[in-house]
C-alpha cells in the first residue's frame, strides 16, 4: 500500500490531477453529439456543481441564469398540454421516454448549494423521482417541467389530482404563472400515499412564496391563485412547507421514491 501511494499519490488519495482533467475533458465520443466544452466542466468540477449547471441549462437554456441575459438566447420551452374534456394534463402512462426527457427535468437544492442528488426518470408508465436528501441549504429534491410555450388556463377548475405513491412523506406541488423563477410561485402540500392513487389540492388553497419566504397578504406582490395561468409545474419533497419559516413536520433527510402516474384538473 505505501508503495502504491509512493508511485502515485495523486490516484491514491482519489485526488483529480490536472492532466486527468484534461484526458477527461478531451476524450473523443463516438456520437454526433460530443460537446468538448461539456465534457472539460464535468471533469473538472464537483458533481454538486455540475448538476447545478446541467439543471440551469436545461431550463433556462445555454449559460443557465445568465441566459436571461444573452439577448439572441431563447429561453426553452414546450408545447402547453391540450386539455380537453377530461382535464388530464400529463398522463405518463401515453409518454414516450424521448418526450419526457425533453420536458422535465430533476431540479435539486444543488443550484443553491445544497448536496441532495435525486433524478427523474419515465418508468412503467409513471414519473419516478428517487434518491437522497440532505439538510444542508435548500433541503430539497424536485422536478419539474420546462415552461409551457403558452399559458395554460385552468380557471374553470376547481383545482389538480395528483395520481401518485411513495414513502408517506409531505410533498408540494408548485405552479408558477410566471416564467421567471424568481417571481412569486404559488406552493401547497400534501401527503403522498404509500399506495397509488388520487390526491387532490385546491387552487384556492395554494400559498403565494416568492424567494423562499411566504408573501404576506399585507404585500403589494400578494395575490391568489385561481389556475387562471399556469406556465409550469413542479413536484418538490422539501424540508419547507411554505417558505423557510414553515418547516415540513412530515420530512425526513435520506432516501426517497415519489411516484406519479396522472396530473389532471378537476371540478368539485
Amino acid at each position: 500500500a505505501m508503495a502504491m501511494i509512493a508511485a502515485n499519490p495523486a490516484r491514491a488519495f482519489g485526488v483529480t490531477t490536472p492532466r486527468a482533467c484534461f484526458k477527461r475533458a478531451t476524450r473523443a465520443r463516438t456520437t454526433p453529439r460530443a460537446n468538448l466544452v461539456d465534457d472539460f466542466f464535468d471533469a473538472v468540477l464537483p458533481k454538486p456543481l455540475t448538476q447545478a449547471r446541467k439543471s440551469m441549462e436545461f431550463f433556462d437554456g445555454p449559460g443557465g441564469m445568465l441566459a436571461k441575459v444573452i439577448p439572441w438566447n431563447a429561453k426553452p420551452t414546450v408545447e402547453a398540454p391540450r386539455v380537453d374534456v377530461d382535464g388530464v394534463v400529463f398522463d405518463f402512462s401515453r409518454m414516450r421516454g424521448d418526450e419526457f426527457a425533453a420536458k422535465f427535468s430533476a431540479l435539486n437544492d444543488v443550484v443553491m448549494g445544497g448536496r441532495s442528488d435525486a433524478d427523474v426518470v419515465l418508468e412503467n408508465g409513471r414519473a419516478v423521482m428517487r434518491g437522497v436528501t440532505e439538510d444542508q441549504f435548500g433541503g430539497f429534491a424536485s422536478f419539474k417541467c420546462r415552461d409551457f410555450d403558452r399559458a395554460l388556463d385552468l380557471s374553470a377548475y376547481d383545482g389538480l389530482s395528483l395520481t401518485c405513491a411513495g414513502d408517506g412523506l409531505r410533498y408540494k406541488v408548485i405552479a408558477y404563472d410566471s416564467d421567471d423563477s424568481f417571481n412569486v410561485a404559488f406552493h401547497q402540500t400534501f401527503e403522498c400515499p404509500i399506495e397509488m392513487r388520487e390526491v387532490k389540492v385546491r387552487f384556492g388553497d395554494f400559498v403565494p412564496v416568492k424567494r423562499g419566504r411566504a408573501v404576506a397578504k399585507s404585500d403589494p406582490e400578494y395575490r391568489t391563485f385561481d389556475g387562471k395561468r399556469i406556465v409550469s409545474l413542479q413536484f418538490m419533497l422539501s424540508k419547507f412547507d411554505y417558505g423557510m419559516e414553515n418547516l415540513n413536520t412530515n420530512y425526513k433527510p435520506g432516501a426517497f421514491e415519489f411516484q406519479l402516474a396522472r396530473v389532471e384538473a378537476y371540478k368539485d
